[in-house]
């Protein structure tokens, strides 16, 4: 069975400045309603990010297929 492991939460600086630099290298002029939506649908990623790198499943479950050539 999976092992969960606490991890903190990211923290609203960090999807904010995430946010700003991702306007900034693509020129985006956001209107306000706008940068509050993106950024609940940046912390919605970021808990379910977290709470998916909290599960340890061990060397046994491969999350993928493994090509080998």
């Amino acid at each position: 069975m999976a092992e969960e492991t606490a991890l903190p939460s990211v923290p609203d600086a960090a999807l904010e400045a995430l946010l700003d630099g991702a306007l900034a290298a693509h020129g985006i002029a956001p209107e306000p309603a706008w940068r509050a939506e993106a950024l609940v649908n940046l912390r919605t990623i970021a808990d379910a990010a977290t709470l998916v790198r909290s599960l340890d499943l061990g060397d046994a479950a491969e999350p993928a297929p493994v090509y080998h050539p």
